[in-house]
């Protein structure tokens, strides 16, 4: 075998497998909700797969180099083309065993391993017989490193960075799948030197990308659905859409529930009345009880994108600039007329960024800076809870600014609000802080929510809706807790409670402590 052949291959593997680690990251990493253990574990049974096929390869080299019983490079491709075959199959595979079986996501570990010790075999195989046993040995295998480096850092990022982007989850399996088996089926022609033998390669790889090309859309129907509800899924429990880019998943079911990555996110609804807030979105119309006047809002994150309808329709805001990492969640808004009009509202600018990034680059200060925040046992969280981060979303706040945000029940972030911020206010799980007093003002809030329209419509009728505001004022209790509470006594119930920094990352690790 040519040396060039084999760089070429050992070039294309590593390109592979690389980027089937990344798209089973996803998946796998969808199915858990994104816990902060996901990619680990995961790298942890791909780089187990690799050995297990290193030391498959090296038994069998060690059987074949005494025997002799055929051109060792045909099984080297067809190893290679194996290996592919079982990484196209172990993401279907992974979502039927989750949905219909009842497996926990981590069972499924194990089958990745398997997929990722087909991958593994190819390359110590492949390195074995295309370098000759000779004094330039130890140079050429050093060329096929090298090789497999570069395909697999290209795999990397252009998988990542780029084909996430513009291809499907399924879509970019398949060309994966039908890359792999081309190369396969190349090397194992080139290890036969009979034209019908040939003949035969090419028509087993014609057969093998009509399979799978015909039988992926069946193989990957309703994967996310399978995902998500696992032991709960349906055959009729579908999404209205679903939004796949290199930031992630994004899915709206048929009832409006908004989930991203996995993990629920909300829910598009912009009605504030007792029996109709399905999402307590109530908690958006909160703000002018506690800010005067809340002219230039900072949102960190869209969610749903129901408290950006809310907050866009409200008379005393200027402009609302929304940071959301993901745009996934913009697409997902145009598509639904209840919070559509938001995405294009001249009060608001959507900007595709990462949060914090924006914070530390941006001079702009803000009157209100409202973050809804992911669940904070989530991978990534403490990026948006720690005390580090807090500290630089004070220096954006305006004279008499506050801080709106979700602790999700997490003590720990309670804390780490009311340690930073020497003002502080509990609403159920949401966190108002500043360096000015808080006063929460109930006339100018039911004057503000008795004037809120969205779409020309009063949130609260003032006919037909009678009472209900004083029925949300009398709401003294919330899951068994106060439903307000001052900072001496958050301080007080959460002082065994670590304070979260960007280096204990506490709430994605170890503190699982709620309340209420």
């Amino acid at each position: 075998m040519k040396l060039l052949i084999a760089l070429v291959v050992a070039s294309l593997s590593g390109f592979i497998a690389l980027s089937y680690e990344i798209l089973w990251i996803r998946v796998y990493g969808f199915a858990t909700e994104g816990e902060p253990k996901s990619f680990g574990f995961l790298l942890s049974a791909y780089l187990t797969g690799l050995a297990l096929g290193a030391l498959f390869a090296r038994n069998y080299c060690d059987r074949t180099d005494t025997e002799q019983d055929a051109d060792p490079l045909f099984f080297v491709g067809l190893f290679f083309l194996v290996g592919n075959v079982a990484a196209f199959l172990v993401v279907p595979l992974t979502a039927e065993l989750i949905s219909a079986r009842g497996l926990d996501p981590d069972q499924m570990l194990p089958f990745f391993a398997l997929a990722a010790a087909g991958l593994g075999t190819g390359f110590p195989l492949l390195s074995h017989y295309a370098i000759p046993a000779d004094q330039n040995a130890g140079a050429r295998l050093s060329y096929l490193y090298v090789a497999n480096i570069i395909g697999s850092t290209i795999g990397s990022l252009a998988t990542g960075l780029w084909l996430l982007d513009v291809l499907s989850l399924r879509v970019l399996n398949l060309g994966l799948v039908l890359l792999g088996v081309a190369m396969s089926c190349l090397l194992m022609a080139a290890a036969v030197t009979q034209p019908q033998a040939r003949r035969a390669i090419g028509a087993s790889y014609a057969l093998i990308a009509v399979a799978v090309i015909s039988s992926s859309p069946t193989l990957y129907a309703a994967l996310y659905e399978k995902l998500l509800y696992q032991d709960d899924y349906n055959a009729g429990l579908l999404f209205a859409h679903t939004v796949e880019n290199r930031s992630g998943v994004v899915n709206l079911s048929e009832s409006g529930t908004v989930y991203g990555g996995g993990s629920y996110d909300g829910q598009m609804n912009v009605d504030p009345r007792p029996d109709q807030d399905t999402n307590r979105v109530l908690r958006a119309y909160m703000i002018p009880g506690f800010h005067p006047a809340p002219r230039d809002i900072l949102m960190i994150g869209l969610g749903s994108g129901s408290w950006l309808e809310v907050l866009s329709n409200l008379d005393d805001v200027r402009s609302i600039t929304v940071v959301e990492i993901n745009g996934g969640y913009v697409e997902i808004m145009r598509r639904t007329p209840l919070v559509a009009p938001s995405v294009d509202h001249p009060k608001v600018e959507i900007i595709i960024d990462d949060g914090r990034r924006y914070l530390n680059h941006t001079t702009r200060s803000f009157d209100v800076i409202v973050q809804n925040t992911i669940v904070y046992w989530r991978a990534h969280a403490a990026n948006l809870l720690s005390r580090e981060y807090l500290e630089l979303t004070g220096q954006h706040l305006n004279p008499g600014g506050v801080i709106y945000l979700n602790s999700t029940q997490s003590t720990a972030a309670q804390k780490t609000v009311s340690t930073v911020f020497p003002y502080a206010l509990r609403y159920q799980n949401m966190m108002i802080a500043g360096f000015d007093p808080i006063t929460w003002d109930p006339d100018r809030w039911r004057n503000s929510l008795e004037a809120w329209t969205i779409q020309g419509r009063h949130v609260i009728d003032p006919l037909l809706d009678v009472g209900v505001l004083d029925e949300i004022l009398a709401q003294d209790t919330w899951r068994g807790g106060p439903t307000w509470e001052d900072r001496t006594r958050i301080l007080a119930r959460t002082m065994d409670e670590t304070i979260i920094t960007d280096d204990n990352m506490s709430t994605e690790w170890w503190a699982f402590d709620t309340y209420p």
